[in-house]
């Protein structure tokens, strides 16, 4: 696994879109922060545009890089090489590229201008989003054989997750408004890795109620500490279960 993971690495040092992504988060950052003359305004407007870009380009990059190098795939898939090797070395050096270029591009402007917890929250939230959207376009470059209708789910779950979806939550609050399903909101919450890592970073700050509903139910029923954990616990198992259903795919994919 580690001489794939070393060799895709080497490829996507080499690959311009993932410097340039990295600027572009350096230069936002650098400006937000120019802009603002509080640095907390400044941070909650960076996170408004980590929590939707970051998941976006990792999903879409993945799932086209993936394409790319099909057939570098194909050829290592009849050597005799575990499968699981082959996909987990192309996974962690995409999670590793991705991850370091939000690390150099806002972690570095963050950690300048507001060195403080709520800073360190939206960083790690950034970064756990990248790995959570980097299994996702895994998952869909390898169970859809066309590049365009990949990349194409792909947008359309992003899409789903920052928009309908809160809407739906919404929907269902109305809804069900005289039955008590304050228990339900915290497992609906869930369902959404974009909302998790809002959630993280405005309990980390206090401002749980610009969330609306679900970040009020999160800090109700456990609290900013702990609501965090819990948050990023639920961040985790949205990486492990698309690996897993990745692996699992590829493992009977058809080369």
């Amino acid at each position: 696994m580690w001489k794939v993971y070393k060799y895709t690495l080497i490829d996507l040092a080499r690959n311009k879109f993932v410097g340039g992504w990295m600027l572009l988060l350096l230069g936002i950052s650098f400006g937000l922060f120019q802009l603002e003359d509080q640095p907390v305004k400044a941070m909650l407007s960076l996170s408004q545009v980590l929590l939707a870009l970051v998941p976006l380009v990792a999903s879409v990059f993945s799932i086209v890089y993936l394409y790319d190098a099909m057939e570098f795939t194909e050829l290592l898939a009849v050597q005799p090489l575990r499968r699981s090797k082959i996909l987990g070395g192309q996974m962690l050096a995409l999670g590793t590229a991705l991850v370091i270029g939000v690390l150099a591009g806002a972690g570095i402007p963050l950690l300048a201008f507001l060195p403080d917890g709520a800073s360190l929250t939206l960083l790690l939230s950034a970064l756990m989003l990248t790995l959570v959207f980097v299994a996702i376009g895994a998952l869909i470059a390898i169970r859809n054989r066309e590049k365009a209708r990949g990349v194409g789910l792909g947008l359309v779950v992003w899409f789903l997750f920052v928009l309908v979806y809160d809407a739906v939550l919404l929907w269902v609050m109305f809804a069900f408004s005289d039955y008590p399903i304050e228990p339900w909101i915290v497992p609906l919450a869930a369902l959404d890795p974009i909302d998790l890592g809002r959630i993280m970073v405005l309990l980390k700050v206090d401002l749980s109620a610009m969330m609306g509903y679900s970040g009020a139910v999160y800090e109700k029923f456990f609290g900013n500490a702990t609501g965090i954990l819990v948050a990023l616990a639920a961040l985790f198992a949205w990486v492990a279960a698309p690996s897993a259903w990745a692996f699992k795919a590829f493992r009977r994919k058809d080369f």
